[in-house]
């Protein structure tokens, strides 16, 4: 049976057991179930508080460099410091790795938008591009370590505005009465909402799985992509790992 071991750096248990079942509905081949994912916490390293940091100076920018400004050099360096240290993890965990294996570097921004279509407007959508340099910095230092693409994993980031509950609503319901019931919600009103708490370290494992991961599925998919802007290209950018292996 194939074999693809995926890595994911997330805020916390619940944020890596979302992202676990959407990389789950996405990459396993439901009518031939001959891959076997083989799923790593990578517990040690977390990029939350250098976005937390870029969103909220970036906030405060008047000058539209948000890609070539300060803010954007720090975050770029944190979070290149941060897939160095998921990619040694990564390594000492699996000892080989290679191009199949695939590296989730995700983030709650705690940014809340009014409208999905904010996500296009200011310094939002320049985080997405400054993760994609981070990246490119972790190859070309790995190239110069004399690796090659075939012992390196696909690296995939995912910023979420404001946090992975807004997945988890979008996969419950129908587009108009997500938008009205979810957007402008802070993350504590949201988990709120999905939870009935907004302490998630107390949810017991059912709990999780009844009000959240059950929801996620092959059409939930179709749904998130739909309304929540900031996940399209990590879900197209996963869904070629189906195929490839």
């Amino acid at each position: 049976m194939l074999a693809r071991n995926i890595g994911i750096i997330g805020d916390g248990a619940t944020d890596i057991a979302i992202f676990k079942k959407i990389s789950e509905c996405i990459l396993s081949d439901e009518d031939q179930n001959n891959v076997t994912l083989n799923y790593i916490e990578l517990n040690r390293q977390n990029i939350h508080d250098a976005v937390d940091k870029y969103c909220r100076e970036a906030d405060k920018i008047k000058d539209n460099y948000y890609l070539t400004g300060k803010e954007a050099l720090a975050l770029k360096n944190s979070v290149t410091r941060t897939i160095f240290g998921a990619f040694a993890d990564f390594e000492s965990e699996l000892g080989l790795i290679s191009n199949r294996d695939i590296i989730l570097v995700t983030a709650d921004s705690e940014h809340t938008f009014s409208h999905p279509d904010d996500y296009f407007k200011d310094w939002r959508i320049s985080i997405s591009n400054i993760l994609v340099g981070s990246i490119e910095e972790f190859y070309r230092a790995k190239v110069r370590e004399n690796y090659t693409h075939e012992y390196l994993p696909v690296v995939i980031p995912f910023v979420v505005f404001p946090s992975t509950e807004i997945l988890i609503a979008a996969a419950k319901t129908d587009s108009q009465k997500f938008i009205k019931s979810a957007y402008g919600k802070k993350p504590r009103e949201l988990k709120q909402l999905l939870y009935g708490t907004t302490e998630l370290q107390t949810l017991r494992e059912e709990e999780l799985k009844k009000n959240a991961l059950d929801f996620i599925n092959s059409e939930s998919i179709g749904r998130i992509f739909q309304n929540i802007p900031e996940s399209r290209t990590f879900i197209q950018t996963l869904s070629l790992g189906k195929y490839i292996i």
